[in-house]
């Protein structure tokens, strides 16, 4: 038999051979880019996920901080760091340096928040938002993406290190410093940015903006106003409801600066110099809300209280639970 009728059989299979290669290199190829992918998407994710639960921490705290709700926490006291206090924000942050460094995650009751790189969250907080007076016409100076006054807070994910980065193990005497960190003009505390190039760039940064916070505790502020039901068995024992219990009606507005109520008077100010703000509510004349606070007596049992946006309809508290 001649072996001639072999050839285009081997050169086939050899080409098939082939054919099976190119496609499993190619099926390699993709799969490598599927998983590289993957594993971009997951650290993005992690990365947001924990970027959201610090702002949602940064306005809890601000909400539920007693004697000047919208204060925020200072950032982290490096001077902490190794020890069993380590995340507790400083004590005070009065300067520019001071204001910037990693998230206070201790003070804030989130536990160490990390981005998907595994690398602590940073946070930037503007002057006025340390100490009172706050109220919700203290401005954000934080300046973001060439935008003035845009932020009350940012927190910063830095992602891995980029171009002269040098990241070594933080602690007490060897803390962490932003330009081994943050990126651009992120590293010498602003104006901040949100993008740039991606050989030099790689912060993912969220921005607290001080209509975001005050959405919040502007509604703190008005149930302050209106009168507490978590005063039993007194019931309230300020507010608003507490001037229905002690004169079976709500007052009139103020068209002044007196705070006093004037006869007749509908709509207008809040008459806050009738009302009871002695004791725990002091902190709400402190911070200059009550002559911010627009009011309406719908009825003689019936009132509007407005800060902002945030409206709250008050009626009469007489037994528990209230309305």
């Amino acid at each position: 038999m001649s072996l001639r009728g072999h050839a285009p059989a081997q050169r086939g299979v050899v080409l098939l051979g082939l054919l099976f290669a190119i496609i499993a290199t190619v099926a390699g190829i993709l799969l490598t880019g599927w998983n590289t992918r993957q594993a971009v998407e997951l650290r993005e994710a992690r990365t947001q996920k924990a970027l959201q639960q610090a702002k949602e921490a940064l306005i809890g705290y601000a909400a539920a901080y007693a004697n000047a709700p919208g204060r925020l926490p200072c950032p982290e006291d490096e001077t902490r760091i190794g020890t069993l206090l380590e995340g507790q924000a400083k004590g005070s942050c009065t300067t520019p340096p001071s204001r910037i460094g990693r998230l206070p995650w201790r003070t804030l009751k989130t536990g160490p928040l990390v981005d998907g790189s595994g690398e602590s969250l940073w946070y930037v907080l503007s002057p006025g938002f340390s100490s009172a007076p706050i109220n919700h016409l203290t401005v954000g100076q934080l300046t973001v993406n060439g935008t003035a006054n845009a932020a009350v807070a940012l927190i910063i994910a830095p992602g891995s290190p980029t171009g002269a980065q040098q990241r070594t193990e933080p602690s007490a005497t060897n803390p962490p410093l932003a330009v081994d960190y943050l990126d651009l003009s992120n590293a010498s505390n602003g104006p901040f940015v949100t993008t740039g190039p991606a050989s030099a760039f790689n912060d993912r940064v969220s921005v607290l903006s001080a209509n975001e916070l005050f959405a919040t505790i502007n509604r703190v502020v008005l149930a302050e106003i209106r009168g507490l039901d978590d005063q039993a068995p007194n019931l309230p024992v300020r507010g608003l409801r507490r001037h229905f219990l002690d004169n079976g009606e709500f007052p009139w507005a103020t068209t002044g600066s007196s705070g006093s109520a004037v006869p007749n008077t509908a709509s207008g100010g809040l008459p806050y110099a009738d009302l009871n703000y002695l004791g725990n509510s002091i902190w709400l004349a402190n911070n200059g809300w009550l002559s911010l606070v627009s009011y309406t007596r719908l009825a003689p049992n019936r009132a509007q209280i407005q800060l902002g946006t945030s409206t709250l309809t008050v009626l009469p508290c007489s037994t528990l639970p209230c309305p």
